[in-house]
């Protein structure tokens, strides 16, 4: 099973850059009247909670069977730690966001457990204290990932901020169903419209950095490697979103400053 949910992860993340140039998740500012949408909030921390609960029952179920090493416990904490506050933290001190349509968060809920099923059961199956030549990049790995946590959540509360606090008399706004829409400012906001998605970026990049130094398996290819493939993923899913959405802010603010959408140059 393991194998078969590996070649589908591998077959998403080839398809993800193509259709997301085409279509756009109905949620959030892409968001369009429905009778199956459902109230934003929930069915973020419905989707989001699915992976931290997948990857321990599976991390679980495999360590039952033979001792697991004790970074092999740090990764999987770590992975809990960034779900905690996506899936709990963050829905419950935002204001109430947009609906989502039920296909988001069905697909988020599919997307959600694979991964945690494939993380999880990598996971456990491996975990070893870094060999002398990979214990430097085990630690620039955990760097990155300290840095991208902390930068996500800096820019997501930037973004919190917009929707708790009342625009000024003079600043243009943009309504969008029960919403309204903001040009964020402050910290990476400065230079590129979706800094929290590149933090995130850096953080599963980093992830997947320690990952591969601490918790040995059978060389193979990269994308064979769940934290690898998890990057891979989330870079196809929100690159075409974040470009997207860039358009979308520069075609309703006239005040938009100049930013790139994600990259310099992109």
């Amino acid at each position: 099973m393991y194998h078969w949910v590996l070649q589908g992860m591998q077959a998403t993340a080839a398809a993800l850059p193509f259709l997301g140039t085409v279509v756009d998740a109905p949620f959030g500012k892409f968001g369009l009247p429905s009778r199956w949408n459902v109230h934003g909030n929930a069915g973020w921390m419905v989707m989001e909670c699915v992976a931290p609960i997948i990857t321990t029952l599976s991390f679980f179920s495999v360590s039952a069977h033979h001792e697991v090493h004790v970074w092999a416990w740090r990764m999987l904490s770590l992975f809990q730690l960034h779900y905690a506050n996506r899936a709990l933290i963050q829905p419950l001190l935002n204001a109430p966001r947009s609906p989502l349509h039920i296909s988001v968060v069905l697909s988020a809920v599919a997307f959600n457990a694979a991964n945690g099923f494939l993380m999880g059961t990598w996971l456990a199956h491996g975990g070893s204290a870094p060999p002398p030549g990979m214990k430097l990049w085990a630690y620039i790995g955990l760097v990155l990932f300290v840095l991208g946590f902390v930068g996500n959540v800096y820019h997501d509360a930037l973004l919190r901020s917009l929707r708790l606090t009342p625009p000024s008399s003079s600043e243009q706004v943009v309504q969008h169903g029960a919403c309204i829409y903001r040009i964020p400012h402050g910290g990476l906001f400065r230079w590129i419209s979706y800094p929290h998605y590149v933090c995130e970026w850096i953080e599963w990049t980093g992830y997947a950095l320690t990952c591969i130094a601490v918790v040995p398996h059978t060389p193979d290819a990269l994308v064979s490697y769940p934290p690898v493939l998890f990057v891979m993923l989330e870079v196809g899913a929100m690159l075409p979103r974040a470009m997207r959405g860039h358009a979308w802010y520069q075609r309703h603010f006239a005040t938009y400053p100049a930013r790139w959408a994600i990259v310099p140059f992109v």
